[in-house]
């Protein structure tokens, strides 16, 4: 059994920064309740005049202006370090000193509240409260509940006769260790959330990646591809920006699986993609659209830029030695351009193109563009 509980190691620094955003959360949120509590109490008592700094009074006013004083430097310096997520002993400092401040108000409060035969209720209270909220940090809170009862001890037998003493000193270890057992199952049951939370964030990613990512290929998939044709054509309307659509299909593919097989119709498909890859853009989208069927947007490229980029994609597959294919790859492209037609018009006219390639030989490149004739190839 772990004494301190840890996540997993390759989760130990986003658990740190996780406990960094709490503690600070907390500590903001404390910081406004004591500002406007602790506020209307100082208020209050100010109100007694002259009364307000008499010796019986004094304690809680130094416990008032102390809580609101330091609620206001808290509220000064949190912004700042809680929009960054640098780890830094500043924000360290920052997130650990509130814990020990209210500790150490709880200690010297029972004290005072022992003396005047009312109990150690503070420091109760207060390392309950500690032991529950902060996270990250158990060998700190060990350290400071520990330390808190040895003051609170030295205290009470400084100001009270030992058979008076002995019984809030007895109640205050025994919150001691009521608070190490608190500290310790509040922060197993942090690292356990944390780590499922996380296991959970990195399912739903994966799941999300495999919805719109081919199994084989590992190109993006129909679906992907579907969403992107609408978002950019979308943008090229907008900003009057060209855009582009190849559909690239391989040329007697159904005779390779025939001949060799799936295994090396499938690592045909797997090379044709990394060859088609190579030759497009950083924004351009290329995806396995079904089968042995390719589609390529690109994105801001001119009729004569998609030209060249369909014209190297097919040069690069005629010129692929495909280890245990039987005959010669090749692919047919069609192309089309967008000018605000529908997108099943859009689709087509490339699709149009891509079988007028395999009609006039395969293994080239049809054109279908407004302004330049109905059809042309290459």
């Amino acid at each position: 059994m772990q004494i301190v509980p840890k996540p997993s190691a390759h989760l130990a620094v986003a658990y740190q920064q996780a406990s960094i955003k709490s503690n600070l959360a907390l500590v903001w949120y404390f910081s406004i309740v004591a500002l406007i509590g602790f506020g209307v109490h100082l208020l209050h008592h100010l109100r007694l005049g002259s009364g307000a700094f008499s010796p019986d009074m004094m304690p809680y006013l130094a416990v008032y202006l102390c809580n609101v004083l330091y609620a206001l430097v808290n509220l000064l310096l949190l912004p700042s370090a809680r929009s960054t997520n640098h780890i830094s002993w500043r924000t360290g400092l920052l997130e650990l000193m509130y814990p020990a401040f209210l500790a150490f108000m709880a200690t010297v409060l029972s004290i005072y509240t022992s003396v005047q035969g009312h109990g150690p209720v503070p420091f109760i209270m207060g390392m309950m409260v500690i032991a529950m909220l902060v996270q990250g940090h158990l060998i700190f809170l060990y350290a400071l509940l520990f330390s808190c009862w040895l003051v609170v001890s030295a205290g009470m037998l400084q100001m009270l006769p030992m058979e008076e003493a002995s019984s809030p000193i007895l109640t205050c270890f025994t919150t001691m260790l009521i608070a190490f057992f608190i500290a310790r199952l509040a922060e197993r049951t942090r690292v356990d959330q944390f780590e499922m939370l996380q296991e959970l964030h990195e399912k739903n990613s994966l799941l999300g990646e495999l919805a719109v990512q081919d199994p084989l290929t590992k190109l993006n998939n129909r679906r992907y591809f579907s969403n992107k044709l609408e978002v950019e054509t979308a943008r090229s309307l907008r900003y009057q920006h060209p855009l582009s659509l190849l559909v690239v299909d391989v040329d007697d593919f159904k005779k390779i699986n025939d001949n060799d097989g799936h295994l090396v119709g499938d690592e045909v498909l797997i090379e044709i993609s990394q060859l088609i890859a190579q030759q497009l853009r950083a924004g351009d989208v290329v995806c396995r659209y079904g089968g042995d069927e390719f589609v390529i947007l690109l994105v801001e490229a001119c009729a004569e830029q998609s030209r060249e980029i369909a014209d190297r994609i097919c040069q690069s597959v005629d010129r692929t030695k495909f280890g245990r294919a039987s005959h010669k790859v090749t692919v047919s492209i069609g192309y089309a351009q967008y000018v605000g037609q529908p997108l099943g018009d859009f689709m087509q006219q490339a699709d149009k193109m891509m079988y007028t390639s395999k009609k006039r030989g395969k293994n080239q490149v049809a054109f279908f563009g407004y302004g330049m004739g109905a059809e042309s190839t290459e």
